[in-house]
């Protein structure tokens, strides 16, 4: 019986070997079909993350152009606006009835009487009592 035993011995250690090396093939080609799998998956979303890239970076530049023309434009205004307050101020200067009415202006906001307001700014009395009604006029609005 050892005779045959030691005579079968040969040929079931190599189908056992034959069926061992069967299973870790099939066991290698579905793991690396898995691996394939997360690798294809993983370059699409590569793929979709350039993309997202390449549009943000374009919206980037586009708002960047957009901001830096913003600037130049808001510069542009306050240069304007600065030359504008500078007419203004030598247009003030240069009438002298815009100042005194500047005065009696300032004088009314202070709680100037028409009395005052004729000798301190040579205001006839219907001029300087249309600037009190002017004054409540707009105080009234607020």
């Amino acid at each position: 019986m050892l005779e045959l035993l030691l005579q079968w011995l040969p040929l079931v250690l190599s189908l056992l070997a034959v069926f061992t090396a069967w299973f870790m093939l099939k066991q290698e080609r579905a793991a690396r079909q898995a691996l394939e799998g997360k690798f294809a998956a993983t370059e699409l979303v590569l793929k979709n993350a350039r993309q997202q890239n390449e549009s943000l970076r374009k919206q980037f530049t586009e708002l960047r152009t957009g901001t830096m023309g913003m600037g130049q434009k808001l510069s542009e205004i306050a240069e304007q606006l600065e030359e504008l307050a500078e007419r203004q101020g030598e247009l003030a200067l240069q009438d002298p009835d815009s100042r005194l009415y500047s005065r009696a202006s300032k004088m009314v906001e202070l709680g100037a009487d028409v009395n005052e307001l004729m000798e301190e700014c040579d205001l006839p009395k219907a001029e300087a009592e249309l600037l009190l009604r002017l004054q409540k006029m707009h105080h009234a609005r607020r």
